[in-house]
């Protein structure tokens, strides 16, 4: 974000828009690791590179591009089943939570902020997965990938939860780890900071201007947020 538009963000907003994997929950680690225990189990050697383009992206456009990575002899629907069955056997041992996350919530829901997850994963899963790592409670709503038409980059699933919340995108603020995320929230016109999780940013989504934090625990400070309301 233009040094312009700073004193726009650094004052509270009417609402919180999060995304969940890799901002609340430290759940994209896991989900490369089950990734590369997949690989390992049809002894496919694939480049940390290949991996970090399947980042951040909703099911359908993820398959597609899995496909273009994934030999032509290794079934991937086979390949996704032992994927995802290994993310969530790794995750029923314990959901992850990102640090700083359960501190920020807290202290958001204190100053009677609104609260909206805009996640790319299915609704049913961010609930589950939300109540386990005992977040759910602070947060108002949550808008998964399943219940709009375009997935991030694309701005559907910031403008379907900003009108959930009844509040104007400008007057929203977006926290985001991923490019494709991050590119989503400032289609939609939301002001939107940036906190890197696996994969750092690109060129092309610092042009945005935007700003970005190495974690949630240095944005009270650098936004001079206290608890007084």
């Amino acid at each position: 974000m233009q040094l312009d538009d700073l004193n726009k963000v650094i004052s509270l907003p009417e609402a919180f828009l999060l995304d969940m994997d890799g901002l609340l929950l430290d759940t994209e680690k896991v989900a490369q690791r089950a990734f590369f225990l997949s690989c390992e189990r049809v002894d496919f050697s694939c480049h940390i590179d290949d991996y970090a383009q399947l980042t951040g992206h909703g099911s359908v456009l993820r398959d597609k591009l899995l496909a273009n990575i994934l030999p032509k002899d290794i079934d991937m629907k086979a390949f996704n089943h032992h994927w995802w069955e290994s993310f969530h056997q790794i995750l029923s041992e314990e959901v992850p939570v990102k640090k700083g996350a359960m501190e920020f919530l807290e202290y958001v829901y204190s100053q009677d902020i609104k609260i909206a997850v805009a996640t790319s994963s299915f609704t049913e899963s961010a609930e589950m997965l939300l109540s386990r790592a005992k977040l759910r409670p602070f947060i108002g709503l949550i808008v998964g990938g399943d219940q709009v038409k375009n997935a991030k980059p694309a701005p559907d699933i910031y403008l379907k939860a900003a009108s959930s919340v009844n509040v104007p995108v400008q007057n929203c603020m977006a926290f985001e780890d991923s490019d494709v995320g991050t590119m989503a929230a400032h289609a939609a016109g939301v002001p939107v900071v940036q906190i890197p999780d696996i994969n750092e940013p690109t060129q092309e989504c610092v042009a945005l201007g935007h700003l970005i934090f190495d974690s949630l625990d240095s944005v009270r400070t650098e936004f001079g947020w206290h608890e007084d309301k």
